[in-house]
């Protein structure tokens, strides 16, 4: 089993699959994942900046092409151990705000290409703030492109939206979204993608999934609303209260992942969860808040 409740202490039916940055819906068979941005290689080769946070650091620079490399890497490995029988893209496809690049008309169709082959026919992707100039593109290859989702997972109401543009949340158990990128500092340099698990203050929870392209760590966690570009994060989250969760490959670990499993203090502050994946020790951590999580992430 590689799938990690996303809430221990209720059956929501919404899981973290180890060792990836995707969710699971387990009553409809579903795989989400978000923040994919293919085609960013060759946006940056061209000198196109498309961050809403400031330049990138790769803007006329050539690049490898690792994106859709990943994002493969990951569906195979999961498609192995879990069914699958629907898959949904968070938004944020592709990257180009203004154009059709052509390594994003190309990967699009070689994403959806795998994605069949490995049996999955059900595929819809929710619009995210990058998702322009490819409805037609989806709609040739039979997918569907929607604003949001919304869903009834085990008596409960779910929201898939991308979270760039402000919903109300209200009456909603469950709100996923992607957009932010979310991940933690740790030792100064190293960045782990994590998935944000934050009370809103309409009632609920709001789940952050991280970004799956590679090139894209986002924002470094932090409690102030004003660092973050969603509107629905900054009207309603309830960042002192957001717990993160994230994960340490301990089968080909750096030296680093090993030296933050040293760093846990106490019981308490720090939920940790091991699984195997394909023959791999995947180590999954719930930090209780972020505080905790930069204080444990703080070298000395």
């Amino acid at each position: 089993m590689v799938l990690r409740p996303i809430v221990k202490e209720v059956d929501t039916g919404v899981y973290v699959i180890a060792g990836t940055p995707f969710l699971y819906i387990s009553p409809s068979r579903t795989l989400l994942m978000a923040d994919l941005h293919l085609g960013f290689e060759e946006a940056a080769s061209r000198g196109l900046i498309y961050s809403l946070r400031g330049g990138s650091g790769y803007g006329g620079i050539f690049i490898p092409r690792i994106q859709l490399k990943r994002v493969l890497q990951y569906l195979d490995q999961v498609s192995q151990v879990i069914t699958i029988d629907k898959i949904v893209i968070n938004g944020d496809l592709k990257h180009a705000f203004d154009r059709l690049l052509r390594q994003e008309r190309e990967e699009v169709g070689e994403l959806v290409k795998r994605i069949r082959d490995i049996g999955v026919k059900d595929v819809e992707v929710v619009r995210g703030n990058h998702d322009n100039f490819i409805k037609p593109l989806l709609k040739k290859l039979g997918v569907e492109f929607v604003d949001s989702i919304e869903v009834m997972v085990n008596n409960r109401k779910v929201l898939l939206v991308h979270g760039h543009e402000y919903v109300d949340t209200s009456g909603k158990d469950i709100v996923i979204m992607g957009h932010e990128h979310p991940s933690l500092r740790c030792f100064g340099a190293y960045r782990f993608p994590v998935f944000m698990k934050i009370p809103l203050e309409t009632g609920g929870i709001l789940i952050i999934m991280p970004a799956t392209g590679p090139y894209h760590p986002g924002i470094n966690v932090s409690v102030n609303r004003e660092e973050y570009l969603s509107p629905i994060v900054r009207k309603h989250a309830i960042l002192e209260n957001a717990s993160l969760i994230t994960w340490l490959n301990l089968g080909s670990a750096e030296p680093i992942t090993g030296q933050l499993l040293e760093s846990i203090p106490t019981h308490g502050v720090l939920d940790v969860d091991r699984f195997l994946l394909k023959n791999m020790e995947i180590a999954v951590l719930e930090f209780r808040d972020i505080e905790i999580a930069h204080v444990l992430c703080t070298p000395g």
